[in-house]
């Protein structure tokens, strides 16, 4: 029998549960990323699929944290991410829809925070972090106070952030070298743990293959049709079915999982019932 491989803190099965395991850990690594104090943990969730209103369109947040009154969103991002400012414009959209009930005013929104932990540089500039904030053109003095921040990190310029936590981080999620870090070393402890676990480590590295296979099956669904001019866009229906091979795989149900990377009608009747 084939041994199944160690998973990655990179990859999402991963990542979650390292996050789940030990929401410290969660915590003092936004601490890490946003440079300033993260308040002890209210409530955590992995795989949390949204949707903003009936019929629109969901998506799957990796870890999804409550903390002193905020909200924070992160994602380990090791597939290129396409239209990178539009999705995370869409998390930011979906996540105060889902804050704010009706009748409430503007100001019961809560600060929140989108953080993409990306393998690649999804931004061009060869930084190893991205802050992405709204300014006003006029005047960089002027200050909007719309309670949100966006960050993007580039773990392949590791070696161009500056010395300590945030470098050995990045070197981490890049390349799996745990150095002196104190983070990084339980860190690492937690991944070791998780593969010692062969069951749970299988279905992980089953989960990849699906999702794989989905995006595969899904891009040649897309030049398929493309050629008869009835494309949605190649990026939208890889998101859109790694989607859907997530929420059934967290459910269960590896064996519809598998339909859907290769059974159109399948697809088409489990997009349906998800509201995908």
């Amino acid at each position: 029998m084939e041994e199944i491989r160690n998973l990655k803190f990179s990859e999402w099965p991963m990542f979650n549960r390292v996050m789940e395991d030990d929401p410290d850990v969660c915590r003092r690594l936004l601490e890490v990323i946003l440079d300033e104090p993260v308040e002890r943990v209210e409530n955590l969730t992995t795989e949390r699929a949204l949707e903003p209103h009936l019929g629109a369109r969901g998506i799957r947040m990796d870890v999804l944290m409550r903390a002193g009154g905020k909200v924070y969103d992160v994602e380990m991002q090791a597939s290129p991410a396409r239209k990178l400012g539009r999705r995370m414009r869409y998390c930011q959209a979906t996540m105060d829809t889902r804050e704010l009930k009706k009748g409430r005013d503007y100001d019961a929104l809560p600060d929140s925070f989108i953080v993409f932990i990306c393998m690649r540089d999804e931004i061009g500039a060869g930084l190893p972090i991205y802050h992405l904030n709204m300014r006003c053109d006029e005047s960089e003095d002027i200050a909007v106070d719309h309670g949100f921040q966006w960050i993007v990190l580039n773990a392949s310029a590791w070696d161009k952030a500056s010395a300590g936590s945030l470098r050995s981080l990045l070197q981490y999620v890049a390349n799996g070298k745990a150095d002196g870090d104190e983070l990084v070393r339980e860190i690492d402890s937690l991944v070791a743990s998780a593969n010692a676990d062969a069951i749970w480590r299988a279905r992980g590295v089953a989960m990849l293959t699906y999702v794989d296979e989905a995006r595969i099956q899904t891009r040649i669904a897309c030049k398929e049709a493309r050629e008869e001019g009835l494309a949605e866009g190649r990026a939208e229906g890889e998101e859109r079915l790694g989607a859907l091979v997530a929420r059934l795989l967290a459910e269960g149900r590896s064996d519809d999982a598998a339909a859907a990377a290769v059974d159109a009608e399948c697809r088409q009747e489990l997009f349906s019932e998800f509201g995908l």
